[in-house]
């Protein structure tokens, strides 16, 4: 009897065993499935078909990079394969997406993990220009066109430019020990077609003469394609180092541009268009202004950099890493002027002669001392010697000057400290410094610059940065954030030749404070890249995930740079004012069960340029982006999966126009600006409404069908171009334009094996 009691007591338990075993090993199961397919994923070949409907005028917006502009219908072919020997270990893998469009991409590699690795890619990508050109231009987009007038603008032959990339790599590393790591890449891009250029002159009187009339033209602007035929090639080599402190990485970089076009020459008739499309006779006063407009006009020269650098970390201790980069480029730009078609260079100069030397220096710290606070400290410097021979390359009138070089130093500092406080709080406080350092012209008698009153040899900035993080509570998260820095320099150096400022002892190469200029010259426009500035910014965000199916996040972001430079109240501040930037976003995502997820977004942008021209109007620019996005994926039936997403873009551009004072404060009542200030100028907008749906159905477990639809509405409005049915008119009779409502349906039908 107790026999019997002890092996029924066994059994039960051994029952349990077995059930706590099972229980646990479930879930166990479905990890090493997922580990599994991370360590040997499964491979799959999509083939198909996709058609879109309209003409090539209603889809160049939705064409531009897909191929679509041009071809009803395409292949649509993806590769993804993954193969692994088990008796060596090695892998092999070969990818390809969108094989059938203009974006394509195919990638190969084969490898032995912790041994060696050799990988190839090739991709190309085709950009369609929005815009059809009507033009009578022979030869437009090559390198020598001939220009012939138009009998009547329209009465051309309609061109669509294209701009195509193709690109080769190549790359290899082997592990030379468990320490040290050769790598090894070399890159090859050539880049063909045309894009959107143009050519034209206003002749200066000591060029052409005076006397614009209606039989005579001084100035002329035309549209000209650039030729677009270069190559560039990049090759990487690096020794990479590591140990349990040491992280380290010493390499050469090269980069090497050839351009197969020097220049444009264009071949430009005696007579075009006047600006009332009137048939006029091109001046020949002077050197003329057809002479001038057949001179050639350079392209990007060869040129090629070389840099050696060596990169890394330390860990000091578990708590404390540095790192470092020193990095040396050198630069030139020898291209031969005389064979890119190029005269009247200065006596006996024979090419640029260009050389650019680069020394960067950084190095920074992160360190924890105590379990809550963390600090860190970054510097870095940048040295860039321009040692590019001077010669006498510009001239206006019988006045020449030399080329500027464009030296410079800049110094980037911050410091950062982070502290969790009592009621998880976590405060970050961080400092920033920056410097910039040019050279600028102290002698007329070797002027390097002109057009400009007043130029700075240095600018520095500093600012601070305040972050406050709390978590309110085990669903909620906050941070505000908030950054102030100013911008100032020393004094300015005059570039000025004639006018109050010469007569106030301002001469070429005095400096002098910018309320010295102001006080003689009230209308004088600074530089905006070298003016005080002060800037300020508020940054806004919230995460809420009151449960594991519902999460919200939001953002807010505002900014000011204001121009803090002296000027006049009477004569009002010239040139750039100010520019402010301010964004919200809305991010949402909810899980409505197992099988459904809903997502949505709703993001608003507005950014602000006010800008006081020094003759006469000022300009205040507002851009506006409104984004509207949901969608939703889910699963009808445990073969078929289905998604839907909508998305609404509005971005509209207001250009206000008004009239500024004189610099004595008058406000004029007549006159140019004046009149197109009452009037104003167009908006320019662009709007797209674009619905995505796909269906993805399992025919078995290893082959799916897949159909996509997608649905856009797209409106683009400039009046650059094109405003209220009327045409831009060179004085050719070339016009651009494009379809501004565009309407496309894509429909595409795939299946998908997977082995």
């Amino acid at each position: 009897m107790i026999m019997k009691t002890n092996q029924q007591q066994f059994s039960f338990n051994q029952s349990l065993i077995a059930l706590a075993v099972l229980a646990a090993c479930v879930p166990s199961f479905a990890q090493d499935a997922e580990i599994a397919k991370l360590i040997l994923p499964d491979s799959s070949i999509t083939v198909g078909v996709g058609t879109v409907s309209g003409d090539e005028k209603d889809r160049t917006i939705f064409g531009q990079f897909n191929g679509l502009r041009d071809k009803d219908a395409t292949l649509q072919l993806d590769l993804d394969i993954n193969k692994r020997d088990e008796a060596t270990g090695a892998w092999f893998r070969l990818n390809g997406n969108n094989l059938g469009l203009d974006n394509r991409d195919l990638s190969v590699s084969y490898e032995k993990q912790g041994d060696w690795k050799l990988g190839a890619d090739y991709s190309e990508l085709v950009h369609h220009e929005l815009r059809t050109i009507n033009s009578g231009v022979l030869g437009l987009g090559s390198a020598t066109p001939e220009v012939v007038r138009l009998s009547a603008p329209g009465a051309g032959a309609d061109y669509n430019l294209k701009l195509k990339r193709v690109g080769l790599g190549l790359s290899g590393e082997k592990w030379l020990s468990n320490n040290l790591q050769f790598e090894v890449a070399f890159r090859n891009e050539e880049k063909t077609g045309a894009r959107t250029f143009g050519t034209g002159y206003a002749c200066a009187s000591y060029v052409c003469g005076t006397g614009q009339n209606a039989t005579r033209q001084i100035w002329a602007l035309l549209m000209l394609p650039e030729p677009v035929d270069t190559t560039t090639r990049q090759i990487e080599a690096k020794l990479n180092y590591h140990d349990q402190k040491w992280n380290v990485s010493a390499g050469y970089y090269g980069s090497f541009f050839n351009n197969s076009n020097g220049n444009i020459s264009a071949t430009v008739p005696s007579q075009l268009n006047n600006p009332l499309g009137a048939l006029s006779t091109l001046t020949t006063a002077g050197i003329g202004l057809r002479s001038v407009l057949e001179m050639p006009v350079a392209l990007q020269p060869d040129n090629q950099a070389h840099q050696v650098y060596v990169s890394g970390s330390y860990r000091f201790t578990p708590t404390t890493n540095g790192n470092f980069k020193v990095a040396y480029t050198h630069a030139t730009q020898d291209d031969n002027f005389a064979a890119n078609g190029l005269t009247n260079a200065p006596a006996g100069v024979t090419s640029l002669n260009g050389e650019v030397d680069t020394t960067l220096i950084q190095f920074g710290v992160t360190a924890r001392p105590i379990p809550k606070l963390s600090l860190l400290a970054n510097l870095r410097y940048e040295d860039k010697e321009d040692s590019t021979p001077k010669a006498l390359y510009n001239v206006e009138d019988t006045t020449f000057w030399y080329n500027y070089l464009p030296s410079s130093t800049k110094v980037v500092g911050k410091l950062e400290a982070s502290y969790q406080f009592p009621a998880d709080v976590r405060g970050t406080f961080g400092l920033d410094y920056s410097s910039y350092e040019r050279p600028v012209p102290v002698s007329i008698t070797e002027e390097e610059l002109a057009g400009l009153g007043a130029v700075r040899a240095k600018n520095h900035e500093t600012g601070y940065r305040l972050e406050l993080r709390r978590s309110m509570s085990e669903t909620l998260t906050g941070s505000v954030g908030y950054n102030k820095s100013k911008r100032k320099g020393g004094d300015w150096t005059s570039l000025a030749t004639s006018g109050a400022l010469v007569a106030g002892g301002l001469t070429y190469g005095v400096t002098a404070p910018d309320t010295r200029f102001i006080a003689l010259n009230p209308g004088n426009a600074f530089p905006m890249n070298m003016v005080d500035v002060d800037r300020d910014k508020v940054k806004l965000s919230a995460n809420w995930m009151p449960n594991d199916k519902l999460e919200v996040q939001f953002n807010l972001e505002d900014g000011k740079d204001k121009n803090a430079t002296a000027f006049s109240p009477v004569a009002q501040q010239k040139g750039w004012l100010e520019s402010s930037t301010r964004q919200y976003s809305l991010d949402a995502s909810f899980v409505l069960s197992d099988k459904w997820k809903l997502n949505g977004y709703l993001s608003k942008g507005i950014q602000n340029q006010k800008i006081n021209h020094s003759t006469g109007y000022k300009a205040d620019l507002e851009s506006r982006s409104d984004g509207v996005g949901f969608g939703v994926v889910g699963e009808i039936s445990s073969k078929l999966e289905v998604g839907a997403q909508f998305t609404y873009l509005n971005d509209t551009t207001n250009y206000g126009l008004g009239v500024m004072p004189s610099v004595a404060g008058v406000v004029p009542t007549t006159g140019t600006n004046v009149l197109q200030a009452a009037i104003g100028l167009p908006d320019v907008s662009y709007k797209s409404t674009t619905l995505n749906l796909y269906g993805n159905y399992a025919l078995r477990k290893n082959a799916d069908i897949r159909v996509s639809l997608i649905h856009q509405r797209a409106e683009l409005k400039e009046w650059s171009w094109v405003n209220n049915g009327t045409s831009f008119v060179y004085q050719d009779g070339t016009t651009v334009g494009m379809n501004p409502d565009q309407s496309v349906t894509f429909l595409g039908v795939s299946y998908i094996y997977k082995f």
